[in-house]
């Protein structure tokens, strides 16, 4: 019958390398012969004497890496922080660039809401869990390869990043609030004023007249709010969880709509599309409802996506109390 310090013995001899195995079979043994009479000498009984020393040496897995030099982890501290980094930077430009080109492809082909959503929810789960999988994966080899040590940027203090500033600037809220009642003025505009008239001489609207019973009173309003949003993070002096939340739920507001009825056909006015057919524009329907899908999804993905990476410097720099220059403004 085996003892226990012949199978502690086995154990770690079983997972080091071959050519390594009968050096760490009589070193092992002969640590676990003087820590026996050791506890012997102390007045342990052969059995607990045994016991006492193979505890003290611990696990076998333990002990065989560190004979054989192998991590016991899967990825060390010496390559944690990039590996965390490129997850961050993958995280935030693969998958909504990726999610945003499968949403573009389902509309165009005439893919309903049920269907479009299923396809980006898929997507962005998939393609997330195999950028974290081959990622892992690399650094995981990267961790067991000789020489690993040296390849890994050495940190210096010239690499601590700058202290944070509030971004609620002036001119960024300027621009952004001209731009939101730029697209709410349109609204009403392009129903009064066009580049072809019908026959009795009224402009020809670009978007369907029907919709102002339904969808422009609400983009109207999504646009005017949007404003009123940019100044009051400006006065607030940055972006917070707040103000991120409502902007991406106002970019929701506007896209969603905009979206789906160009993606129906539904947006633009029919006698306008036909005029610019009539005009040469062979392809205006298919192609502008294309444009227009593309731009506002961009457009919205950007403004959410910027919201979110300003909101951790903003927050940062109002806890240190150096807000950004909204908060120059007298409430």
């Amino acid at each position: 019958m085996s003892t226990l310090t012949s199978r502690y013995i086995t154990a770690v001899s079983r997972a080091v390398p071959d050519s390594q195995r009968s050096d760490v079979e009589a070193e092992v043994a002969a640590a676990i012969a003087d820590l026996s009479e050791a506890k012997l000498d102390g007045g342990a009984t052969p059995e607990e004497a045994e016991r006492s020393a193979l505890l003290e040496l611990g696990d076998p897995m333990r002990l065989a890496a560190d004979y054989s030099n192998r991590p016991l982890h899967l990825i060390g501290p010496d390559h944690f922080p990039t590996y965390v980094r490129l997850l961050k930077v993958l995280a935030a430009t693969v998958l909504p660039i990726a999610t945003l080109a499968v949403i573009v492809a389902k509309l165009l082909t005439g893919a309903d809401a049920g269907q479009v959503a299923a396809a980006a929810v898929t997507t962005l789960l998939q393609l997330a869990m195999q950028l974290a999988f081959w990622v892992t994966v690399v650094f995981a080899i990267i961790e067991r390869s000789p020489g690993s040590k040296a390849m890994h940027p050495k940190w210096d203090p010239s690499m601590l990043p700058d202290s944070p500033t509030g971004r609620a600037r002036l001119g960024d809220t300027v621009v952004s609030v001209l731009l939101a009642l730029g697209v709410a003025a349109y609204l009403p505009w392009q129903h009064f004023r066009s580049p072809f008239t019908s026959l009795d001489g009224s402009p020809i609207p670009t978007l369907d007249p029907g919709l102002w019973q339904s969808w422009i009173p609400v983009l109207l309003a999504a646009m005017l709010a949007m404003a009123v949003l940019e100044i009051l993070r400006y006065r607030a002096g940055g972006w917070s969880v707040k103000f991120v939340s409502v902007n991406a739920a106002l970019n929701l507001l506007f896209a969603v709509p905009v979206i789906w009825l160009a993606a129906a056909g539904s947006l633009l006015e029919p006698a306008f599309v036909q005029r610019l057919v009539d005009a040469g524009w062979a392809n205006a329907d298919l192609q502008l409802n294309a444009t227009i899908i593309v731009v506002t999804a961009g457009v919205v993905l950007w403004d959410v996506v910027d919201s979110l990476r300003k909101l951790p410097g903003d927050a940062a720099a109002l806890a240190l109390g150096t807000p950004g220059q909204g908060t120059a403004i007298p409430g």
